[in-house]
């Protein structure tokens, strides 16, 4: 059995406000690790896998405007910044330990099944192919 992983805490994550009922959240998998989420938390794991996605996989990039939105879902504040940028340093760390645990073209594609036109997560925040303006 594979490992699930932050992919699998990624896809298990809600946002709050407006998001929420725009994107529902599966159950999270039996083997990924039990954790408090806070809308915080979710901004964090969901900006570390796409902007990673974007390094890592071919052909993918970050549309910025629905990962700001993404943003505004989580109502993060000024005060909360140095908190988000520990938050961000920790996920990132987790997700490349996950992506060399997975391999790319596995990670990419569960990445791109939670973040991408058709995502499970958030629907556009990765594209592929297309020019990004």
């Amino acid at each position: 059995m594979r490992r699930v992983g932050i992919l699998g805490l990624a896809l298990a994550m809600s946002f709050a406000g407006e998001a929420a009922a725009q994107v529902p959240a599966p159950p999270p998998p039996s083997s990924a690790p039990t954790v408090a989420t806070s809308p915080l938390d979710n901004y964090a794991a969901a900006a570390a896998t796409t902007i990673i996605a974007e390094q890592a996989c071919p052909g993918v990039q970050v549309r910025a405007g629905q990962l700001t939105t993404l943003r505004l879902a989580a109502r993060v504040n000024a005060g909360q910044e140095a908190m988000l940028e520990e938050k961000l340093r920790t996920r990132a760390t987790q997700v490349r330990q996950q992506l060399a645990a997975d391999g790319r073209e596995a990670w990419c594609s569960a990445a791109l099944a939670a973040f991408g036109p058709d995502g499970t997560v958030a629907k556009g925040v990765l594209a592929t192919g297309a020019r990004i303006r």
